[in-house]
């Protein structure tokens, strides 16, 4: 086992290694050329090296071996495509058209892989995790593949969400835990103060900067998708409990998957007698309590973990039927 792992190590730390160097010095090399023809040139050579030998490095030290899928060349070709751009001479224009298709690409990939795993899998996995699972065979670091993830998570509900229903797959019951909270008309009424707020803020700062006042105004619009796309996904990530496990989520902000053997008691408390339980939502007077039988990693924004031994849920409704999970 240890032997398999560092022979991982050894060929990540080698195409890192040998793609870092590439980079380094093809891009010395061209800016040190002050014309424009030849630089344009030189570039030309410099940009086979950052998109075709880099991306046979890839190719030959992580997929052929079988470290990393073959779809994680796709953003290997389009980060070397991003830079050889920028090698060119007086060349921005190029460059945010680039970076433009490059992200236009990446999310197409995206959207076919999920579109992919939900025919193979029945849509046995809801949007959020096919977009995870879709990132995490792309990029190689974790924690990249879940920041994308929450972003284009995000625009999903916020944006192409509106016909949706809660995934819910078969054998499952949903329940709610946000609805005698208001978390989610809260976040409603952020993303419509976001909006207000937009054009008096726009005017007020474009009496000193043009620049700045359409900054604040891109701040504040996304502000207001995110707040929507929140908001979305706590109605259509719902706790669930299947056959066999309960799913403790609460759209994108958090979710705790347990297996039946995790659940030590369950039993109907008030709010007093919930302290020292992570309460979901936090702010809430919980109804339930879950004592673990042992620590479990949640997971928060941007996969934030936080380990938990005891949860207490306000649950919507009645919740006797969980205590059956004890």
């Amino acid at each position: 086992m240890q032997s398999t792992i560092g022979h991982r190590r050894t060929r990540y730390a080698a195409f890192l290694l040998l793609a870092v160097t590439i980079n380094v010095v093809d891009s010395a090399i061209t800016r040190c050329i002050a014309d424009p023809g030849k630089r344009a040139l030189v570039a030309a050579a410099a940009s086979a090296d950052l998109v075709l030998v880099v991306s046979v490095l890839y190719y030959w030290l992580l997929v052929r071996p079988g470290i990393r899928g073959r779809g994680s060349l796709v953003p290997v070709l389009l980060l070397g495509a991003l830079h050889a751009s920028m090698l060119y001479p007086d060349a921005r224009l190029l460059a945010a058209s680039v970076g433009g298709l490059c992200e236009a690409g990446l999310i197409g990939y995206v959207v076919a892989q999920v579109r992919r795993a939900s025919r193979r899998q029945a849509h046995e996995e809801d949007p959020a995790d096919a977009v995870r699972s879709a990132l995490e065979a792309v990029f190689p670091a974790p924690a990249a593949a879940r920041l994308i993830a929450l972003e284009l998570s995000v625009l999903y509900y916020a944006l192409f969400s509106w016909r949706a229903r809660p995934h819910i797959p078969a054998g499952s019951r949903v329940f709610t835990v946000h609805k005698k909270s208001g978390l989610v008309e809260l976040f409603y009424v952020i993303a419509l103060v976001s909006l207000m707020e937009a054009v008096p803020v726009h005017l007020l700062i474009g009496h000193w900067s043009r620049l700045w006042a359409w900054i604040a105004t891109s701040v504040s619009l996304y502000g207001m998708v995110w707040m929507i796309g929140v908001a979305r996904s706590i109605s259509l990530r719902p706790p669930l409990v299947g056959p066999d496990y309960l799913d403790l989520k609460f759209g994108l902000l958090f979710r705790l998957r347990l297996r039946h053997g995790d659940i030590a008691t369950v039993r109907l408390v008030s709010g007093a007698e919930s302290a020292g339980a992570l309460v979901l939502p936090r702010g809430s007077q919980p109804n339930v309590c879950i004592e673990l039988t042992r620590t479990i990693d949640a997971e928060g924004p941007l996969g934030i973990r936080k380990k938990v031994n005891r949860i207490a849920l306000a649950v919507d409704g009645d919740p006797d039927f969980l205590l059956g999970l004890g």
